[in-house]
């Protein structure tokens, strides 16, 4: 099923399952070049994945089962055709990465084999990623990267603060995109959600810097 899952999310078109639900940030916003990140308190994920039975006749449920994986295309136009302007935006206003309106079709279709989870936070992770013509020319799926800055099991609601100037090459703060990386899994630990990120482009607008062309970077359900 995981194998289907992946090649699914692959092959694109109106047939494939859309970008999954999920609430994890409450905000992420600039401060000069202090990137706040605020996680929401009570964090939800969609999967159509049940956990596993009991493995052992002791009752044990294996620990942080996988769900899915985040098997995209990379390349170029693997946020979907027509890029940020025309794409699908979603909660705080972000596009929505392979987003469109054939999602309500197809939960429709598959409103009994999906649901929304509970889950924690087990890492969160903040990296730059490059300047804008490396990230367009083959902008990362939704799994992890390698991070410049990383929190194990940061608590419900908790707020973390980065300086873009630390993680950014030569220690002086770069134009370009950064990235706000989740792995989620379940609360009671039977279920593995797996990564979900949130991409942004830093420019500097007459001494100031700003976040623009946020994406909202999710697996497909």
């Amino acid at each position: 099923m995981v194998a289907g899952l992946g090649l699914a999310g692959c092959l694109g078109g109106n047939n494939s399952p859309p970008p999954r639900k999920a609430k994890v940030f409450d905000d992420v916003s600039l401060d000069g070049t202090q990137m706040q990140i605020q996680l929401e308190s009570d964090v939800e994920v969609e999967s159509r994945l049940e956990a596993q039975d009991d493995l052992d006749a002791g009752g044990a449920v294996g620990a942080l089962l996988p769900v899915g994986r985040a098997r995209a295309a990379k390349g170029a136009g693997a946020r979907g055709a027509g890029g940020y302007s025309s794409a699908p935006k979603g909660r705080h206003g972000w596009a929505v990465w392979h987003g469109g309106s054939y999602g309500d079709d197809w939960r429709d279709d598959h409103d009994d084999d999906i649901k929304m989870y509970d889950a924690t936070v087990a890492t969160l992770g903040v990296a730059y990623l490059g300047s804008d013509d490396s990230y367009q020319n083959d902008p990362p799926g939704p799994g992890p990267v390698s991070w410049d800055e990383k929190w194990d099991d940061p608590s419900e609601g908790d707020a973390k603060s980065v300086d873009l100037a630390a993680i950014s090459p030569g220690s002086d703060t770069r134009e370009g995109w950064y990235r706000v990386g989740t792995e989620l899994v379940a609360d009671d630990g039977s279920r593995n959600f797996d990564w979900q990120a949130a991409d942004f482009e830093v420019d500097n607008d007459v001494g100031r810097w700003n976040l623009d062309k946020e994406w909202h970077v999710k697996p497909r359900v």
